[in-house]
């Protein structure tokens, strides 16, 4: 009802306008129609296949491309078997300028010897050989990261952490899938790379990347099962969105019989983000997420140590003695009170700084007193 009255009123307002009646529009809308500016005209709202948390479709601004702007259109990460709605984005936690201060630390072989976690959230970089990790590092850093970008499969071989802004950790990790090396040596990035995902404390999130010039591989399906099984946490980043490959589907067409294959499979789907670096598309967005994902790790990390903090309180009250009360000691059989209502010696022991008071005497007895007193002093 309040809607109807709403688009009455607009109505009525653009019939005013029509007519040369501006100055009969109500004040709230007289800005709108002021002549010296033109009215704005309202962004146009375009479907984006998806859901949120109440089953519906996410709505995307046509001309600014802005996702994650608003509270009904949320980031959501895959986590398990459900998708966990994140706090919306702070772009001040991952603007140019601190994006720009990275500093490439280790690369190993080998989960247990990355950085020792250090209480900062981490977000990993995953996907098939070739797929252009590296070339989204560099897309979101602007090429501070120094991430090697190679035609070769495979030129990622170790877990490389790269501090950002010393706030947060991103990890580029070796594809899987196809790559111009050895069985034996595929089989160990994919095994120390699977051991980072499920021994890695301060994981907060992971960036599943998938060729969007080519239609869904059967490998990529079966790494976010994998993912899903081992409740990592995880979204889907589309890559090479500026190709469309001569007799090869498009871009769109391969990304919505991804959709389409996920939303038989999962009760779910988690944000899917555009990508290309050529032309630069989808970086804010990337950059949107990850901030997301950093402020509910933060907060989850916030809620641990205030659990934390009152288990320590509860422990700390369990241990501290009860202060002892003194307790009236019961009356012996038969035993009964005076007359005059005084209790046993037993039960009530007067203390010693009570002095018992003095008789006083009459003013007729202090004059006898004395007459006797002078009298024995005569004698």
């Amino acid at each position: 009802r309040r809607q109807r009255r709403r688009v009455a009123r607009m109505a009525s307002v653009a019939v005013s306008v029509s007519a040369g009646r501006a100055a009969q529009v109500p004040w709230v809308c007289r800005r709108a129609v002021n002549a010296s500016r033109a009215p704005r005209r309202p962004p146009k709202l375009v479907p984006r296949a998806g859901s949120d948390a109440s089953g519906g479709l996410w709505y995307v601004d046509e001309e600014s491309k802005e996702m994650f702007s608003s509270k009904f259109d949320r980031p959501v990460l895959r986590v398990g078997a459900e998708g966990q709605t994140l706090p919306l984005p702070e772009l001040r936690i991952v603007d140019d300028k601190k994006m720009q201060k990275v500093e490439f630390v280790s690369a190993t072989e080998d989960a247990d010897d990355c950085p020792p976690p250090d209480g900062l959230p981490e977000v990993a970089v995953i996907g098939r050989s070739n797929v252009g990790k590296s070339s989204l590092l560099n897309l979101l850093t602007k090429g501070k990261s120094g991430a090697l970008v190679s035609s070769k499969p495979g030129t990622t071989q170790h877990i490389n952490h790269y501090l950002v802004a010393k706030k947060w950790w991103i990890v580029d990790l070796p594809g899987y899938g196809f790559a111009k090396a050895s069985k034996e040596s595929t089989e160990m990035w994919d095994g120390f790379t699977k051991e980072y995902f499920t021994t890695r404390s301060n994981l907060a999130g992971v960036l599943l990347l998938i060729d969007a010039s080519i239609p869904p591989m059967e490998k990529d399906l079966e790494y976010a099962d994998w993912l899903i099984t081992h409740n990592v946490p995880f979204t889907i980043v589309h890559t090479k969105c500026d190709r469309n490959k001569p007799g090869m589907p498009t871009v769109e067409t391969n990304i919505d019989e991804l959709r389409r294959i996920l939303d038989e499979k999962w009760h779910r789907l988690p944000s899917m983000i555009s990508t290309s670096s050529v032309s630069h598309d989808g970086r804010e967005d990337v950059l949107k997420f990850i901030s997301s994902i950093i402020l509910f790790r933060r907060k989850r990390n916030a809620d641990a140590k205030a659990a934390k903090r009152r288990q320590k309180v509860r422990a700390m009250k369990a241990e501290k003695p009860k202060q002892k009360h003194r307790e009236r000691k019961p009356k012996a059989e038969g035993e009964e009170q005076d007359g005059d209502g005084d209790e046993d010696e037993d039960e009530f022991n007067a203390p010693a700084q009570i002095v018992d008071k003095k008789k006083q005497l009459s003013m007729q007895e202090l004059i006898a007193k004395e007459l006797a007193d002078i009298e024995r002093e005569r004698t």
